[in-house]
């Protein structure tokens, strides 16, 4: 076989025929084994790369089940060629010693080419980089998405950079420099702040005697590595610029230098920078206006202050006039201060794209105050406001970071100053009083001691009569509440004020205009680039995987992530996995989520300053939410655990999402993320009783299981119900009225409702672990989500014989007898049948019984035994007729009464299943039940089809399908009609368009 992942996966044989896999499925299982070549990757590792964080109970059988189909495609493609894929211990490995593959090709190509150059042969060394470069198709695994295929795909990116790199080196040794040009030009495009690529492109530009576009280059390199990371470019191209401004010759780059060209000749043996080197910060100590060493720009008298531009250099013009005039704390003659009080940046910092350009937003409406027209918006009179920005988020989400971290980058268009304060607000000292942060602050804009007012609000007057004719960013840290923060805030509007805060803030929004922004947990390619840079390049790439599921485990916040990195690097010789495999364990996550020396900066230690500034109910409801099925649930499921009404609980919840342990959603649902989930956990055990803790727990199961008993009354209307304890007074009925509107709860609460099942098979109480799947099959028999299914069923048989409860049992085996059926597991199927039917009859439940009759009828159909099937239907309807009507499954007998018309039909009684499908379709109709309306206009359409009577089966599909949108879906069905509608030719449109497809 010969397999390209360099573009979208293909796969062909030997003689070059395209082999068409059957999914996404098998496509991400193959891609998983292509991006590891020749090795061996474990089940667990594969079923990350199918499902990432959503893999079904029954992962590790599927992914055995997708290897099988793999290997039959690939034998029945070329039935004579060498095995293709092989088992290997806990995993699966495909032999390329046998097998091509386009990656490996690649990256020999290159090796090759590198040797060859190192020989000399600098012009089939270029040519066979070339030649390694057009095996690329486009992007890695075009298509594909996941995170262990992007992290799988980053170093074979990086070779064909490097690759590239090489190549313009040695044309450039072979004086293609004009040729190489456009080629630069295009690569600096998409790579601007690849060091190497930029030098690459000055040196070709110089070569071709375009020495001035060399130096535009460069400048738009500098302002843009400046403005977007705060760094200055490597020595090696601040000498090659400086060789430029003089128009001298062209410097020898050192080995591996970012922008490096051959000197002696092409320097092709070791990895070249892949980017910008990690410069000195751009920004100094404080500085005073007269420091005798600052820039003449600077110096005292001088009539502005040398400012950078929103591009970083440059003056501003709109910068204040004079540093040294006398003003209110001020000593005439005396200059004025110009304050640098931001903390360090961090090195490490990495993404938050959209989040800076809110900022930078921000800071250039700021910096162009007085230099354009008012906004007409204002009206006569009025005047600009000051800009504030209230950015909030989680504990550890990297609200200080990021703010720091832009604040250095746009210092410039600041030239007042940056005035910086930790308030405290969520911390182990105590909160900073506002008058304690003002005497700071105008301490550091030059008000002596002594004249600092002691009354905080002439401290307050003061601090904003010094900052009114100025531009000063102010950035106020980790504040409690709006009432900290108020006063400090700036009335001018050239000054921008910065507040990070894990409340909410609102108030800030409300009455001073604060603009929100709420920070979240990182995207995941950002969770993994900020692991690449603590661990360093080599390390994280050498396991992409693991470091990906790292991330993952970190719940990709940036301090559980800042941790877990820094404890790997401290640690060089232990591998990535073995962390991840720690961290896995739940109850040593956050333990392990901490540095040795510095306990405060651990995960659970910055929670617990949250958590403490709750109210009491605030902290009983946070506690008890570790007990909910899943991250998310609404707030009338947050109300059962409590045992309280939705309107007592829903203001807790929004304090809750306001101190950002919890997220709010959207309407009433609210999500609590990974390590919040286990902080929550861990507090629960150490702080709420056995008691109180099963009380929530049944409380929450027996409001998912009362909703699930509406569901089915709605969804299979007259089908016999299992009896239900009344709930207690909390309780208060669903907002779902109609089938629809109850199937889209079950599919929203799906997740939820099997993790409820399964909570309640671990923790009890077992009539609940049984009774819930058992409420749940009517929206189980039109879902697609037929492992879920099983599962439930088997979990419940098993509470059941646990209780001793034979009547549930036999419930439970009815049940999973039909979703066996629904997976074409026949055998097994009729096996639970037989077991279900002698329980019923054991305590004389003739309509239970009745009912397994009729699913051994169903078996039947199944297998093709249409008298035996009849015979089945026939007889459950004996039982279920002879029940007085008030006991009666009027459900149970209209299935077996359509299903004696689909018998007729597929045994060629024309007559008969007329009559019987379209009385049971009056009846289904007449009973207002949408689910066996659907199912049976299926059944005429293709009774009609039989009967080659195309234009009327194309009516009763239809009908079908309006049905099924209007109400239930059931996607598998939905699925079959459509089938049904194009093999008659009916122009229904793509399933796309439809909605699913089916399961």
């Amino acid at each position: 076989m010969e397999f390209a992942i360099l573009g979208p996966l293909e796969v062909r044989t030997r003689a070059g025929n395209r082999i068409r896999l059957g999914g996404a499925r098998q496509e991400r299982l193959l891609a998983a084994l292509l991006l590891n070549p020749g090795g061996a990757v474990p089940v667990p590792r594969l079923v990350d790369a199918v499902w990432e964080d959503r893999p079904p109970a029954t992962a590790d059988r599927q992914v055995r089940n997708l290897a099988g189909l793999l290997r039959r495609a690939f034998r029945k493609a070329d039935p004579t060629g060498p095995p293709v894929l092989l088992t290997d211990g806990r995993g699966y490995r495909i032999p390329l010693d046998d097998h091509g593959l386009d990656s490996r090709l690649f990256a020999d190509t290159v090796a090759r080419s590198r040797r060859t150059a190192a020989a000399g042969q600098q012009s089939a060394a270029a040519a066979g980089l070339r030649q390694a470069l057009s095996l690329w198709r486009g992007p890695v695994l075009d298509g594909l998405e996941g995170q262990l295929i992007d992290a799988g795909a980053v170093p074979l990116d990086e070779l064909r950079l490097t690759a590239w790199e090489d190549c313009l080196d040695l044309d450039a040794a072979l004086g293609r420099h004009r040729a190489s040009i456009p080629e630069l030009t295009g690569l600096v495009a998409d790579h601007p702040l690849r060091e190497r690529l930029v030098g690459q492109l000055m040196r070709a530009l110089h070569a071709s005697g375009r020495t001035a576009d060399a130096l535009t280059v460069h400048r738009r390199f500098t302002g843009r590595l400046a403005e977007e990371l705060g760094l200055d470019p490597s020595p090696e191209l601040r000498r090659l610029h400086l060789a430029l401004l003089t128009a001298g010759v062209d410097p020898q780059p050192e080995p591996g230098a970012a922008g490096a060209g051959p000197a002696v000749g092409p320097r092709l043996a070791g990895p070249p920078a892949a980017g910008p080197r990690t410069a000195a910060p751009r920004t100094s100590g404080p500085r005073t206006a007269g420091h005798p060493d600052g820039p003449a720009d600077e110096r005292a008298g001088t009539t502005r202050a040398a400012t950078a531009s929103p591009g970083g250099t440059g003056p501003d013009p709109g910068a204040e006039a004079d540093t040294t005039h006398s003003g209110p704390g001020r000593r005439p003659g005396v200059p004025v201060p110009v304050p640098a009080q931001l903390p360090p940046a961090l090195a490490t910092f990495t993404g938050r794209g959209a989040e800076l350009a809110a900022l930078d937003a921000l800071a250039e409406a700021a910096a162009t105050v007085g230099e354009r027209d008012p906004d007409p918006a204002l009206g006569p009179g009025s005047a600009p406001a000051a800009r504030i920005c209230a950015v909030s988020g989680s504990a550890g989400i990297g609200k200080s970071a990021l703010v720091v971290q832009w604040a250095h980058r746009v210092r410039g268009r600041f030239p007042g100053g940056q005035l910086y304060a930790d308030l405290h607000g969520f911390s182990a000292e105590p909160p900073l009083t506002p008058h304690a942060v003002l005497a700071r602050f105008l301490r550091a804009l030059g008000v002596p001691g002594e004249q600092v007012p002691s009354v905080p609000e002439e401290a307050a007057a003061l601090y904003r009569s010094m900052l009114a004719d100025r531009r000063v960013l102010v950035v106020l840290d980790n504040a409690r509440s709006a009432e900290q923060v108020r006063p400090l805030l700036p009335a001018a509007p050239a000054c921008l004020t910065v507040v990070t805060s894990r409340a909410g803030l609102a108030g800030l929004t409300a009455r001073d205009g604060a603009r929100p922004l709420a920070l979240d947990l990182m995207p995941a390619p950002d969770a993994v680039a900020l692991l690449d840079r603590v661990l360093g390049a080599r390390r994280a790439r050498s396991e992409p995987a693991a470091v990906a599921e790292l991330a993952s485990v970190c719940g990709r916040l940036p301090l559980a992530l800042a941790i877990a990195a820094s404890r790997l690097a401290e640690r060089p010789g232990r591998t990535v996995a073995d962390h991840v495999a720690e961290l896995r364990d739940s109850g040593n996550r956050l333990t392990a989520l901490a540095i040795d020396d510095d306990a405060a900066s651990a995960v659970r230690a910055t929670l617990d300053l949250s958590y403490r500034t709750l109210p009491a109910a605030a902290r009983t409801l946070f506690r008890l939410l570790a007990l909910a099925p899943g991250s998310g649930l609404t707030a009338a499921a947050a109300a059962a655990l409590c045992g309280e009404r939705v309107a007592v609980v829903r203001p807790v919840l929004d304090q809750l999402a306001t101190a950002h342990l919890l997220s709010h959603e959207g309407g009433d649902h609210y999500r609590l993320h990974d390590l919040l989930r286990l902080y929550a956990a861990e507090r629960a055990a150490a702080e709420t009783g056995h008691a109180v803790t099963t009380a929530a727990r049944e409380r929450l199961g027996t409001w998912y299981l009362h909703h699930a008993d509406a569901a089915a009354r709605l969804l299979t209307p007259h089908r016999r119900r299992i009896p239900l304890d009344a709930p207690g007074p909390w309780y208060e009925p669903p907002a779902f009225t109609t089938a629809a509107g109850a199937q889209r709860w079950c599919e929203s609460e799906h997740s939820r409702l099997l993790g409820m099942v399964r909570a309640a098979a671990e923790h009890g109480p077992d009539a609940l672990a049984w009774r819930l799947p058992v409420a749940l099959w009517s929206y189980w028999f039109t879902s697609p989500h037929l492992d879920d299914r099983e599962e439930a069923a088997r979990l419940a048989v098993a509470a059941a014989v646990r209780a001793g409860d034979r009547s549930g049992e036999g419930q439970a085996r009815n049940d999973l007898a039909t979703a066996l059926g629904a997976l074409g597991r026949h055998d097994e199927m009729l096996c639970e049948l037989r077991l279900a039917r002698a329980l019923f009859a054991s305590t004389g439940d003739r309509v239970g019984e009745g009912s397994a009759i009729g699913n051994l009828g169903d078996h039947c159909l199944g297998t093709g035994a249409y008298g035996q099937a009849r015979l089945h239907f026939e007889g459950a309807l004996t039982l279920l007729r002879a029940e007085p009507e008030e006991c009666r499954d009027d459900w149970a007998i209209r299935v077996c009464e359509t299903n004696i018309g689909v018998t007729a039909m597929l045994s060629g009684r024309v007559r008969e299943a007329d009559e019987h499908l379209h009385r049971a379709l009056d009846r289904h109709r007449s009973t207002g039940d949408p689910v066996l309306e659907s199912i049976t206009l299926y059944h005429l359409g293709d009774h009609l089809r039989r009967l080659d009577r195309p234009a009327e089966a194309a009516v009763r599909l239809r009908q079908a399908l309006a049905v099924l949108d209007g109400t239930t879906r059931n996607p598998r069905l939905r699925a079959d009609v459509l089938a049904a509608l194009t093999r008659l030719g009916e122009a229904a449109g793509p399933p796309d368009a439809q909605g699913p497809p089916g399961g």
